[in-house]
């Protein structure tokens, strides 16, 4: 951050008739003012977090935040989806139905948050030397026998079992999910540098429960 001087010089002086209002409030109402800090502080944060949860009644799966876009399939109760954010579209969720891996939305009422998943620390991609041209290469290897779905920012890219593909994009920082079916999506974020070369081998890992 840049701060830059005023475009003006000599002294500042302060009227003693200014007076600031929120010195009067009464204690109740400064204790009311700090619980909606507070609120709007945990939902920032959520908002960048994403969430494993459940269809907790049968609703329509759909392509877009409402009831006029076309159904995908319908949830049973117990369907274990991935919540992209806890922020809503006319309150709908954006989310992942883990089983099938196809995104689309669910009104929120619907819906039971179960726990909060962890960001990638380390982000994706492995740089592996430099290239003349400006944007980044990455080369994606799909090591398993699922389809792989990687979204990065607003794109989609599909990868069908063990294939390895070369890709090309703009040096920036982007958002990604990598997910397949039946498996919890991993998300982060990651910032591609230009003329860069990178690698990224997409496999499972199983844990006990």
């Amino acid at each position: 951050m840049i701060f830059r001087k005023p475009p003006y010089s000599g002294t500042l002086t302060v009227s003693s008739r200014i007076f600031f209002p929120f010195l009067f409030l009464q204690k109740s109402n400064l204790r009311k003012l700090f619980l909606c800090a507070l609120i709007i502080c945990h939902v920032l944060i959520a908002t960048g977090q994403s969430y494993l949860g459940a269809i907790s009644k049968q609703v329509n799966f759909r392509e877009g935040p409402g009831s006029e876009y076309k159904t995908i399939s319908s949830l049973k109760p117990g369907t274990q989806i991935f919540i992209v954010s806890l922020e809503t579209e006319y309150d709908f969720y954006n989310i992942i139905d883990i089983r099938t891996n196809k995104t689309g939305y669910v009104h929120k009422s619907f819906v039971t948050i179960g726990k909060q998943l962890p960001k990638s620390e380390d982000g994706l991609f492995t740089p592996n030397g430099s290239t003349e041209d400006y944007e980044s290469q990455i080369e994606i290897f799909n090591n398993t026998s699922l389809t792989l779905t990687l979204k990065l920012n607003s794109q989609f890219y599909s990868f069908t079992p063990k294939e390895k593909r070369n890709i090309a994009l703009s040096p920036t920082t982007y958002n990604f999910i990598a997910s397949a079916p039946g498996v919890i999506p991993n998300y982060g974020t990651e910032t591609l540098q230009s003329n860069t070369k990178y690698t990224w081998q997409f496999y499972i890992v199983t844990r006990r429960r």
